[in-house]
């Protein structure tokens, strides 16, 4: 006996079934690394079995996530006006399709240019041609954020449909009508097939918005079918019924769609055949995941989905850029294709995973990743954000240490006592991009800092004129790390680094700062040793006394032990001052 789905305000089956065409999109694009495809980047080997195993998922993915993505909105439609909708889409999309466009496909862009041997300048360059005249002349590029152009766009019609209701009831009237029984896999099959035999071959899949006409059949059929019939429980019903129908179609299919792909002569009769094929397994295909999903997924909730719902957008949005900036640094070691693979995928999952876990704190940023605003806290976590900021003060070096530590290992024949850091960003480092990027992040770490510093010695003290000092002084050494690495040596505008070196009038400044903070001792003979001996630093590196005794073959070891000292003491003052602020939060409840 069939089981009727029970109607839900919640589809715990559609949010597994999000989730998992999403992580099946990352092993895809991993994939295409490996594809004869012209993807952004390669790896250095490639498969061409690849062209057939591609089409286990190839049909139907993202046919599968519009008809998702029309469902849920529709679901969460249910108490809101098509105006009140329409700003919700708006707000959760515009961002970071803005974002994106402006950040993550740039340096996904600048990496292609430089692989495909179109470009040789730094990435600032590449901003400037891609969003001067000429770049914006050839439109802006979005790469995988079409998907959000899409879902926007067709969001849009299905709110349009959303003010003219007796209309949309008799859609969804007939729709009912021609999928029930049999008809919920002949129907959609036949409409497949249709626009695949007649568009596909006219338009094929652009992903531009303006010329795209089977693609917007396709999915924008594919969206407003789920957005429709989420709730016509006769429907799914049918679905469940038919499940097994459906997969063992599904599983006839696909190998005779693969024999297609892999034949020379698989696109005879004008592709007719091969077109029907693909369609049947589309639809096939998708209606027993919809069907074994509704049946058995319902009420399959748990802190799992509600983890991965919430860090889906995030991962889709962060997981190209990841996996292309993996392939750019990790091709050169030339490790076998299996070990290769498993880690793009891990460091593609890992990194998407952690910049989700970053983000979803950082309040200010969270709609730019694709995630809802932080609610109102109910009660107040004392200088909360002032110690994240210190945290991050403690990340910096570390972060900065890892950068030239990972650069050597990828520099051979590095002279520790001859050369300087700088050179392993420079032109002649075979991985340039470890250090640039390590320093660039560290520079924007190193700001961060600076405000929790400014911000903890108001907290601590009340004294606004040197807290702002501070913050100010530690902000520019950032913009020094960051741009200078922006320029490798030996760009000229590579000496922006010495807006760094002011850095070192920091310790002085927290020294006033913290004078009258008599819990502080310790912290206070630390920060004036550290000035003493930086001081000391800086007039024999500059041959200000003992001329000579920094000389060409040494002058390297003497850069290491400033570097370490200018950037180390930062970590140490740090974690002294947010503990600090710990103690006093228990105290005390500020304003943050």
């Amino acid at each position: 006996m069939t089981r009727t789905p029970i109607p839900s305000a919640r589809r715990n089956d559609l949010d597994w079934i999000r989730v998992a065409a999403f992580g099946l999109l990352i092993l895809y694009h991993v994939a295409l690394v490996y594809a004869p495809y012209d993807w952004h980047v390669h790896s250095a080997h490639t498969f061409g079995w690849l062209h057939e195993a591609l089409l286990l998922t190839n049909p139907w993915r993202l046919t599968l996530l519009f008809l998702v993505s029309g469902a849920a909105l529709r679901l969460m439609t249910a108490r809101r006006t098509p105006g009140r909708t329409l700003r919700d889409r708006a707000g959760r999309l515009l961002p970071p399709l803005i974002f994106g466009t402006l950040v993550l496909v740039p340096i996904q862009s600048w990496i292609e240019a430089l692989d495909k041997g179109g470009f040789t300048g730094g990435f600032m360059d590449w901003l400037g041609h891609e969003f001067g005249p000429t770049g914006l002349s050839n439109g802006v590029p979005v790469n995988h954020l079409w998907f959000i152009v899409y879902i926007a766009v067709y969001s849009g019609v299905a709110v349009a449909l959303m003010t003219r209701p007796a209309l949309m009831a008799r859609m969804e009237a007939w729709l009912v009508r021609a999928t029930a029984g049999w008809r919920v896999l002949i129907v959609p099959i036949a409409w497949l097939m249709v626009i695949r035999i007649v568009l596909f071959p006219i338009f094929g899949i652009t992903n531009r918005l303006t010329w795209d006409g089977y693609n917007h059949f396709l999915s924008l059929g594919a969206f407003l079918f789920g957005f429709l019939l989420v709730r016509q429980d006769s429907v799914w019903a049918g679905l469940e019924r038919h499940r097994r129908a459906a997969a063992l179609i599904a599983l006839t299919a696909l190998p005779i769609m693969m024999a297609q792909a892999a034949h020379p002569g698989g696109g005879a009769w004008l592709g007719v055949p091969r077109a029907v094929v693909f369609a049947i397994d589309q639809w096939a295909v998708m209606a027993a995941i919809l069907g074994y999903g509704s049946r058995y997924l319902r009420r399959a909730s748990g802190p799992a989905l509600r983890y991965l719902v919430d860090a889906t957008f995030t991962l889709y949005l962060a997981h190209q850029t990841v996996l292309v900036v993996a392939v750019w640094f990790i091709r050169p070691a030339n490790l076998p294709a299996p070990l290769e693979a498993l880690t793009l995928v891990g460091i593609t999952f890992g990194v998407s995973l952690l910049i989700y876990e970053v983000v979803k704190r950082i309040g200010p940023i969270r709609p730019l990743w694709g995630l809802k605003p932080l609610p109102a806290p109910v009660e107040r976590t004392p200088y909360a954000r002032r110690r994240r900021l210190l945290i991050v003060g403690m990340a910096a070096p570390l972060l900065a240490l890892a950068a030239v530590l990972v650069g050597v290992a990828t520099y051979p024949g590095f002279d520790h006592a001859r050369q300087y850091l700088s050179e392993l960003g420079g032109a002649s480092a075979p991985l340039p991009l470890i250090f640039n990027g390590g320093i660039f992040i560290a520079g924007l770490m190193c700001m961060a800092a600076g405000l929790g510093f400014g911000l903890a010695i108001h907290g601590l003290t009340g004294r606004w004129i040197v807290a702002s000092l501070t913050a100010v002084v530690f902000i520019l050494a950032g913009v020094g790390l960051s741009v200078s690495s922006l320029y490798p040596w030996p760009d000229p505008r590579h000496m922006a680094i010495n807006l760094g070196l002011g850095i070192q009038l920091a310790p002085l400044l927290l020294l006033w700062g913290l004078w009258s903070h008599v819990d502080l001792r310790r912290l206070k003979i630390f920060l004036f040793i550290t000035f003493v001996v930086m001081a000391i630093l800086t007039v024999l590196t500059k041959h200000l006394v003992l001329p000579g005794t920094v000389n060409d073959a040494n002058v390297g070891w003497w850069e290491r032990a400033y570097a370490i000292i200018l950037v180390g003491w930062v970590g140490v003052a740090a974690f002294v001052v947010e503990r600090r602020l710990k103690t006093h939060a228990g105290r005390h409840n500020p304003e943050d």
